[in-house]
């Protein structure tokens, strides 16, 4: 299997949790006994996720320093941060609703790593789809809570 196929199987299979929570409550499931509310899970899944997403980031950084735009360590790191704070001080709405913010921050983190050229295009494609499949499930979630 080449890279490609990799990394977009596993980001299209990583994006499917977020879609069952927004979803099977509209086929009357709202919990996975004992694990609790989809919502709920779809928050933490979330915080998994963008941690995630900022490691991946921290690698690039890591590997490609010199050529990095931005300082990814510190601005990947704040918006983690920032939604980390909002999952453990704030209510699970506002959690949500940070993590909308974030997933799209982040992935404009990476549109600017592909104008330098350290991703490629194909990489930013099959993020922005697992992006607005995210932020999609995360409204859906919110709208109907």
């Amino acid at each position: 299997m080449e890279e490609k196929s990799i990394y977009s199987a596993l980001t299209l299979a990583g994006i499917t949790p977020f879609l069952a929570c927004a979803l099977l409550p509209l086929a009357g499931v709202e919990a996975i006994e004992p694990l609790g509310g989809l919502d709920q899970l779809a928050g933490s899944y979330g915080m998994a996720i963008l941690c995630f997403l900022t490691g991946v980031h921290w690698a690039t950084q890591l590997y490609a320093s010199d050529k990095v735009p931005l300082n990814l360590f510190v601005g990947s790191n704040a918006v983690f941060l920032a939604v980390w704070i909002a999952y453990v001080a704030t209510n699970l709405t506002m959690s949500l609703v940070a993590q909308l913010v974030a997933f799209p921050l982040l992935l404009a983190v990476d549109f600017r790593l592909q104008q330098t050229g350290l991703v490629s295009r194909h990489y930013l494609g099959i993020r922005f789809i697992a992006t607005a499949l995210a932020c999609f499930s995360l409204l859906f979630i919110l709208v109907s809570r």
